[in-house]
């Protein structure tokens, strides 16, 4: 099964520049395309990967000499994912590929068969050696390819390969309540919290934007300003990832099937008074990790009942928001986040 190891880098002074050519060089090929692409789509000329990847390396020594200080794989990924992205435009699965901006995700890719590592060290073409923070988790089968990264001012390596697939022996199927109170309630009862980062790191997060907006534009102390507040923004998504992966570990190596609910997300955000606590629970990374950590995951429609029926005879109840105990005349008396996951199991099996 495939993996993917996220390992933090630290080059030095020469290779922070190598690293960030290889990103610039992977925009530019990006964006030249880009614009080829829109440009010759105008003309009732439809490319693809082959043929655009052809023009690009036709006028780049002329052009742009400078791309070949950095290896080739860098341009040609770049040129993959433009290509990847219209084929995903024509199926009507994404809007229209925009130009990438410099220092906004910042990153590029090798292919794994011209890579190597060898404990805490990875080797790149053009001479690059880079120390790890650690080695891999797994002695991995194959390396598919690895993308490096950077965030914060820092920089990430991460490695995808194939690994032997886990024997996990679990049973049982659990059903889970995600919520903004609480993080998730399990049919057993069992309750994670909501560690809100949103509102522990508000002050400091207002405290940096407003210092930011003071600078001048294009100045050193801006630029500072921005590192300090993309800096906050990481430790926030560290600690919210890891709440999640804790969250999603523990459930699924008790439980094989793993029963949720399809939350219609896009409708929470549009009340502005809850959109900050929904988008700070991350319902989506959630479900994306259950799908790949457990078993089975099966999804309870959106517009099934789970909350307003009574899970032990099935009375449906008023159950307004200020309301938090299911109380029913059959004797059930349970929290209602309770009560709508074992809804959701009942619902989902």
């Amino acid at each position: 099964m495939k993996r993917a190891h996220k390992i933090r880098l630290y080059p030095n002074n020469v290779q922070r520049r190598a690293l960030l050519r290889h990103c610039g060089c992977a925009r530019l090929a990006y964006n030249v395309c880009l614009a080829k692409w829109n440009e010759d789509y105008t003309k009732n000329i439809k490319h693809n990967y082959y043929s655009v990847k052809k023009w690009f390396n036709s006028i780049k020594r002329e052009q742009y000499p400078f791309v070949y200080d950095v290896s080739k794989w860098a341009t040609e990924a770049a040129i993959a994912d433009l290509a990847s992205a219209f084929k995903k435009l024509y199926s009507k699965q994404n809007a229209h590929p925009t130009f990438h901006k410099k220092g906004i995700r910042d990153s590029f890719r090798i292919d794994g068969s011209v890579i190597k590592i060898c404990g805490n060290t990875l080797y790149l073409p053009k001479g690059l050696c880079l120390r790890m923070a650690e080695p891999l988790r797994y002695e991995p089968e194959k390396i598919y390819n690895v993308t490096v990264s950077k965030t914060a001012d820092r920089w990430f390596v991460s490695i995808q390969c194939e690994v032997p697939e886990s024997k996990n022996q679990v049973e049982g199927a659990i059903g889970i309540d995600l919520g903004i109170s609480k993080h998730a309630t399990l049919s057993d009862g069992k309750v994670f919290e909501n560690i809100k980062l949103e509102h522990k790191y508000c002050r400091k997060l207002a405290r940096a934007q407003r210092n930011l907006h003071r600078k001048q534009k294009g100045s050193n102390n801006r630029r500072k300003v921005q590192k300090r507040l993309s800096t906050i923004y990481w430790r926030m998504a560290n600690k919210r990832n890891d709440n999640i992966h804790k969250f999603t570990s523990a459930v699924t190596t008790i439980y094989a099937t793993i029963c949720l609910e399809d939350l219609n997300v896009a409708g929470m955000l549009k009340n502005h008074k809850l959109a900050k606590a929904v988008s700070d629970v991350a319902f989506g990374e959630t479900r994306r990790q259950f799908e790949y950590k457990a078993k089975k995951v099966r999804i309870v429609g959106r517009y099934e009942p789970t909350t307003k029926p009574c899970c032990e005879c099935g009375k449906i109840h008023e159950m307004p928001l200020n309301k938090r105990r299911m109380v029913c005349d059959c004797g059930n008396d349970k929290d209602r986040d309770h009560n709508a996951a074992i809804n959701i199991l009942q619902l989902a099996q």
